[in-house]
């Protein structure tokens, strides 16, 4: 494996991201051991190839089935369920070209960390037991924020404490809108303002909708039908990022750059949800948009 960092350290509080910054690590080992929070890790994995391509085609076509099945349970939940303006006025499902900046156009700081939870997985399940018995399922928003870096597409994503990876968002407050609760999330993560509307932020359309059937660690890009009350559903949304924006990111959380390739199927890494992303982003073409 070949990994690249893009050194941060820089003492000023907004540092334009360059190339000429980029330093190569030989392992995982050496970029673990890098301890200011501001950094944005890129990793790349090579090209495998297998014996057998007709084999290793229809493993992957199949694989994509769940991933669609998402898109299509997202569409008919959508069309069954009460208008919601916020949320349609945003995304125009119409246009499948998406423009993609490079990650040297944006400028990239650090604030305050997060206070974060410590709680063992029996602690986190009580918890959204508690929660549920309160007010009833919940909804998570994340968003998919794409960057350019080496005429590639690269999902930024936010590291915790150096080990989970998860994409930009949380849990919605009890009757707030999904727009609006995307938008204070994202605010409170990756800028500056963490008070301020999120107006500065391009949510765009429902990607695709995971599904908690119940109080374990599993969730399935598809809701079955015997499931009559699902205790969680977390949304992906596509958020378009303007020519040049500041990230200012919390020192507890590292903000990462990671290649679609990448991601593809590694749901060991990443988790099933960020694994999927590539297959609920084939119906774009990338307009790759040079500095």
């Amino acid at each position: 494996m070949r990994d690249i960092w893009v050194n941060m350290s820089n003492p000023s509080p907004l540092l334009p991201v360059h190339l000429g910054h980029i330093t190569h690590i030989p392992s995982w080992t050496a970029t673990s051991k890098v301890t200011q929070h501001s950094d944005i890790v890129l990793r790349h994995r090579p090209v495998c190839y297998f014996a057998s391509p007709q084999r290793f085609f229809l493993s992957r076509l199949f694989s994509a089935f769940p991933q669609a099945l998402s898109l299509i349970f997202r569409m008919n939940y959508e069309m069954g369920s009460s208008a919601d303006g916020d949320r349609s006025s945003s995304g125009d499902s119409s246009n499948h070209v998406l423009d993609i900046y490079p990650l040297s156009c944006y400028y990239f700081g650090s604030k305050d960390p997060l206070l974060l939870k410590e709680e063992t997985l029996a602690d986190r399940i009580l918890r959204m037991k508690s929660n549920y018995s309160r007010y009833g399922s919940r909804t998570c928003v994340v968003a998919v924020i794409l960057v350019e870096l080496f005429k590639h597409p690269h999902l930024l994503l936010l590291q915790v404490k150096n080990s989970f990876f998860k994409l930009p968002g949380g849990r919605l407050r009890p009757g707030e809108s999904e727009i609006n609760g995307l938008k204070r999330k994202l605010s409170r993560k990756l800028s500056v303002n963490e008070d301020g509307d999120g107006s500065d932020w391009e949510v765009g359309e429902c990607l695709g909708m995971w599904w908690r059937p119940d109080f374990e660690t599993l969730l399935y890009p598809y809701l079955p039908p015997n499931v009559k009350n699902p205790k969680e559903c977390t949304k992906l949304f596509l958020v378009k990022l303007p020519p040049s924006r500041k990230f200012i990111v919390p020192k507890n959380l590292k903000l990462l750059a990671i290649p679609l390739c990448q991601l593809h199927e590694n749901d060991k890494t990443y988790g099933p949800i960020i694994a999927g992303v590539p297959q609920l982003l084939s119906k774009f073409s990338f307009n790759i948009i040079d500095s």
